[in-house]
């Protein structure tokens, strides 16, 4: 007796569609992978580029000196020290101002900038003050008429025959 197997062709057929499905599988995933390291990449390079410009600008900025608040505090108070203010109280207290009354003075201690209001008699006045106060202050300040005002008493209600100057300078 003789057996005759006959290899059936339809495996075959079913094997080599599975070995396409499984190829293709895996052709398509690596052309994903590819083209995420090729992206990786880029960014990779794209950051490396931003941290060197980072650098740079790092680099080149000046840097912030450390200060100490206690010694600029100090170094002030002794800057505001040697400042001499008998020239102003000087200029402020001279004979040829006692027909004026001296309304307001106000320094800033650290400019050296002061203000003075007057209240005058007359308009004519307001010229005599301040070259009596640049007299008086010789080369140590020089004294600018800012404005000459009506006087008013009594927040404004009450008007008088009176002005106000205002004289401004820089003591040194």
């Amino acid at each position: 007796m003789r057996i005759d197997f006959v290899e059936p062709k339809a495996w075959k057929f079913i094997w080599a569609a599975a070995a396409l499905v499984v190829l293709v599988i895996v052709g398509s995933t690596g052309g994903k992978v590819w083209q995420l390291r090729q992206q990786r990449v880029v960014l990779e390079q794209q950051l490396a580029a931003m941290n060197a410009q980072q650098m740079q600008r790092l680099a080149q900025a000046p840097e912030s000196p450390q200060d100490n608040p206690r010694a600029a505090s100090e170094a002030a108070a002794r800057r505001l020290l040697q400042r001499d203010w008998n020239r102003l109280y000087d200029a402020i207290e001279t004979p040829a101002l006692a027909k004026v009354r001296l309304v307001q003075l106000t320094m800033d201690a650290g400019s050296g900038q002061v203000v003075l209001e007057y209240e005058l008699e007359s308009m004519a006045q307001a010229a005599v003050v301040t070259r009596a106060l640049n007299d008086a202050s010789g080369q140590a300040g020089v004294w600018r008429l800012e404005r000459v005002d009506k006087s008013s008493q009594g927040g404004g209600v009450v008007e008088t025959d009176r002005f106000r100057a205002v004289l401004q300078g820089v003591i040194e």
